[in-house]
């Protein structure tokens, strides 16, 4: 039987909290799972060995995902930076044929975000025609930009969809909030409470809404309609905010078999998501 294996995760510039390279790390984690394809938030990707001296502490990562991809025998790899050398990619045990990097920002700023659309040369890819796209939105500052980010997103996915039966993949960071994650008690003392306390935007959920009105089914919550609380927290903060959707048909035979977090064990400062097909 056909299995295709997919992972997101937002590696943090692969350094953990003590701005040590995480990278051996995540690879002991993440070898297990046997990944056809992994997608990388806050990747930095320098291309040889000189040292970065504006950011001593990536020194120690200065190979970072090219280990990651040797390590996992993810031979092929591609990034779109939203700086230099900074972004999002994609590592994948089998060809990448197109990639497209995506500006997502209505205009320029320090923290530009991006969309990395790929598509692979895989069993699970050529059936359904799978288009697959990672991003990461801007974090808790604003939900009006990331409301802009999503707009743009929409504008690229469809220009770039030749039509709308080709399923779509749409994964990464989102920094937004879906409400019905969370008990009415857990809301008010884990988010609520905590935005107050440091002046952050009230919490909002009008990004995760717009993605499912786009037709994006949430891979994770079908798959696990009753978890809540603290079991579906993907980052420091208790709560879920990464993501991976599937809009469109799977074909072929082809099912959703499982989608699940994984404990990333501090190496950083999110958990990751499995989505498995077969």
């Amino acid at each position: 039987m056909s299995v295709f294996r997919l992972a997101t995760l937002n590696v943090h510039s692969f350094i953990d909290s003590q701005a040590t390279s995480n990278i051996e790390r995540l690879a002991q984690l993440l070898k297990p799972l046997a990944l056809d394809v992994l997608a990388v938030q806050e990747a930095c990707h320098t291309p040889d060995n000189r040292r970065n001296r504006a950011q001593t502490a990536f020194v120690e990562t200065r190979y970072h995902s090219q280990v990651l991809s040797e390590l996992l025998q993810l031979s092929y790899k591609v990034f779109g930076d939203n700086v230099r050398n900074f972004g999002n990619g994609i590592l994948s045990r089998y060809p990448i044929t197109n990639a497209s990097n995506y500006q997502i920002e209505p205009q320029a700023s320090e923290a530009v975000r991006g969309m990395l659309t790929v598509e692979v040369d895989n069993e699970f890819c050529k059936d359904n025609k799978a288009t697959i796209h990672v991003t990461h939105f801007l974090d808790h500052i604003s939900e009006h930009r990331r409301l802009s980010q999503l707009h743009l997103f929409d504008k690229h996915v469809l220009t770039t969809a030749q039509n709308s039966r080709h399923l779509q993949l749409l994964l990464g960071d989102f920094n937004s909030l879906t409400f019905e994650d969370y008990s009415q008690n857990y809301f008010d003392q884990k988010i609520r409470q905590v935005r107050d306390q440091n002046l952050w935007e009230p919490p909002y959920d009008l990004v995760i809404k717009k993605i499912k009105e786009s037709g994006f089914q949430d891979c994770f919550k079908h798959m696990n309609k009753e978890m809540k609380n603290e079991q579906l927290a993907t980052c420091a903060y208790s709560t879920r905010i990464d993501y991976i959707w599937m809009r469109g048909e799977l074909k072929n035979g082809w099912q959703l078999q499982e989608c699940k977090i994984f404990s990333t064990e501090n190496a950083t400062d999110h958990n990751g998501i499995l989505l498995v097909d077969s």
